[in-house]
Order: C-alpha cells, then sequence, then structure tokens
C-alpha cells in the first residue's frame, strides 16, 4: 500500500447478520442444558463456573442461522458445512447488493471478487456461486482466502488493493463470511466454554476502487499502509481444527497476554511507516476477540475508554464474528464516531498463529 493520495478508498460498506437473535443468557441456558443431556449429569459448580464465562464474555446478544434445538442430536462435519453452503449463499448475496445499491454500484461493475471465510468449504464455492447469481462478468477475478480466522479480512483488503493499484479504474469487493455457530461443540473443557460464549455469524461487504476522478464523491476511508506479525513459537494456542463433528475451536487463556506483550511495537512500526505516532491517531478499531482482548490492547495502547468503546460495542450486540467483525468495527466508527476528512484510524485483528494484522485508513 501506498501514501494516502495514491491509496484507493472504500468505496461502500455494508453488515448483516441472520434473522434469529438470541441473548447471551439464552444461548447460555441451551449450551448448559445440551451439555447436561450429553454427560448424563452436570455438576451444579461447574455450570455456575461456566455461568461467569459467559456473563464476562462482554456479549449481550448473538445472531445464528443454528435454529433452537438443532444440537440436540449429533451434527456431522457434512451435515454442518451443507447448512453453511445453504445459509452463506443468500446472506452474502443480500448484503452484496444492498452494499452496491446504497453506492450506486451494480455487480457488472466489480471486476475482482475476494471471498474471505473459515467456517465452511465448497467446490465450486461461494465465490462462484454468488458471482453467478449475481450475474457478474465472466472476465470477473475470484480470490478465496479462506482458513485465516479472525484476522482473515486483512489478507482479503490487502489482496483488494494490489488489484486496484495493478490498473486504473478497477473495483474490487470483498466479503468476509462466517457462520461459527455451526461448529458448537458439546464439552466443558475450559477453553470449548470460552469459545461457545464468545463466536456467532455475520457478514460484511467492501467495496475498493478509486472513483473520484469519475465525478463521484468517496466518503470512506482510504487504506493507507498495513503490517503482519506472527509469532510461530506460539502456533498452539489459537487453532480451529477440522473433526467429524464441525470445527473445534480452541482459544488459549494466554492469548491477551502474548498479544498485550507485542502489540505496542507493532503499532509503532505500522505507523512509522508513515511517520505518525499513536497520539496522531483518533479511531481505534480493535477486532473484539474477546472483552479481555480489547481491555489488554487499550491498556498497552494507552487508549480512552471512547477509542475502543466500538469494539466493545460491536462485541456486545453480535459477538465475535470471526474475519467479518472488524468490518463491523469499522462500519459502526463511521456510523457513530463520524471521522472528520484527515482524520487518521488503525484497524487490528487477531488470529491464529499468534498472527496480528493492522491497517491505517484516512478519512
Amino acid at each position: 500500500m501506498n501514501t494516502p493520495l495514491s491509496s484507493p478508498a472504500i468505496l461502500s460498506l455494508a453488515t448483516g447478520v441472520p434473522a434469529a437473535r438470541h441473548s447471551q443468557q439464552e444461548i447460555f441456558g441451551e449450551f448448559v442444558d445440551l451439555l447436561g443431556r450429553k454427560l448424563g449429569m452436570l455438576d451444579p459448580r461447574r455450570a455456575r463456573a461456566m455461568q461467569v464465562i459467559f456473563d464476562r464474555a462482554g456479549v449481550g446478544f448473538r445472531h445464528s442461522i443454528v435454529q433452537q434445538g438443532y444440537f440436540a442430536n449429533e451434527r456431522s462435519t457434512q451435515t454442518r458445512n451443507d447448512l453453511y453452503m445453504a445459509e452463506a449463499v443468500p446472506l452474502g448475496e443480500s448484503i452484496i447488493r444492498c452494499g452496491l445499491a446504497q453506492a450506486g454500484y451494480t455487480p457488472d461493475d466489480i471486476d475482482d471478487f475476494i471471498v474471505v471465510s473459515c467456517t465452511g468449504f465448497n467446490i465450486p464455492g461461494l465465490d462462484l456461486l454468488l458471482a453467478g447469481r449475481l450475474g457478474m462478468r465472466p472476465d470477473l477475478r475470484r480470490t478465496c482466502v479462506l482458513g485465516m480466522g479472525c484476522y482473515g479480512a486483512f489478507p482479503g483488503l490487502l489482496r483488494a488493493t494490489e488489484a486496484v493499484l495493478s490498473r486504473a479504474g478497477r473495483r474490487a469487493l470483498v466479503l468476509a463470511i462466517e457462520l461459527c455457530s455451526l461448529h458448537l461443540q458439546l464439552e466443558d473443557t475450559a477453553e470449548n466454554v470460552v469459545s461457545s460464549a464468545l463466536f456467532s455469524d455475520g457478514a460484511a461487504m467492501v467495496l475498493i476502487g478509486d472513483d473520484a476522478g469519475e465525478g463521484r464523491t468517496v466518503n470512506g476511508p482510504r487504506l493507507v499502509c498495513s503490517a503482519t506479525h506472527c509469532d510461530y513459537k506460539t502456533l498452539k494456542h489459537m487453532s480451529f481444527n477440522v473433526t467429524d463433528h464441525g470445527f473445534q475451536m480452541y482459544l488459549s487463556s494466554y492469548v491477551p497476554d502474548l498479544l498485550a506483550a507485542q502489540i505496542d511495537g507493532f503499532v509503532d512500526k505500522l505507523l512509522a511507516q508513515q511517520n505518525l505516532t499513536r497520539h496522531q491517531v483518533r479511531f481505534w478499531g480493535i477486532h473484539p476477540g474477546s472483552t479481555k482482548i480489547v481491555d489488554y490492547v487499550q491498556a498497552k495502547l494507552g487508549l480512552s475508554d471512547e477509542q475502543v468503546a466500538c469494539s466493545h460495542e460491536v462485541l456486545y450486540q453480535y459477538g465475535n464474528m470471526s474475519s467479518a467483525t472488524i468490518l463491523f468495527v469499522l462500519d459502526h466508527i463511521q456510523r457513530c464516531s463520524q471521522p472528520s476528512p484527515g482524520d487518521y484510524g488503525v484497524l487490528l485483528a487477531f488470529g491464529p498463529g499468534l498472527t496480528m494484522e493492522g491497517l491505517l485508513v484516512r478519512w
């Protein structure tokens, strides 16, 4: 990515979730009920400890494609993936059409299409199925970013940026779509309870380009520069493993500490690309992997409660939607915080690796 004057911009941003919305207490009640049936009996003290984890997750509500009682019977990976494909296609189509329409574009205007997901897979995939349903051009260039977890939107945005910079007038569309609720695991380990208290379903689209020269108003931020850091010694602390009964998420309790130990140096190197310091950045979009992660990053970077409020609000209203979540945070910043021209923002996400991804934007 280059300097602000030559960087592409976000031309449109739209988010969406499945219609079914459940409170955290409702989800906890069903989780404990299903777990009790599987184990035969659930120790009341263990149930109270699980309640504490759910209460402290920072989540108030979550949306899900899974109907109540779906996990009363054992569900194979194939069964879960079939439901993923059946639900992801119409959800993705709806969000893309909404995002294009609100900015005055059509599917025919798209040159590159990037799909990001880690919760389902098929060949032909969402890229082909959605392109066909939307009526995109046959010379459309497609990319799938699969299996990268909560930071997956960042390599998707990087691929879109590279496409737009490769030729004047190109437009690239990124769709991040995750249906995490399909992979509920009925286990009473602390790590599984944490995952069950956090993950949810949602999707977001971003249209990247630079149409200011065509007389269009560009209201979204420009993508200025990005950075990536992976600590190969901590691979075991966050994972998403395929089993015969869905994908098993693992989130170590040490993740917030590991991130906090490295995040300040990582952010400073990102900002140094543009000779900036932290106090020159007005907006901070932190991927709310959990409320603890946001709190640790806030403390390490010296951010105010106001600067992390959007991250906490997205987590409370929607839960952790993996790769789509950071785009919900950016959307919340744009709608509720009303950035002014020239304001800088930093977006951060974390995932398996442990990997840190950062993106500097400017309105």
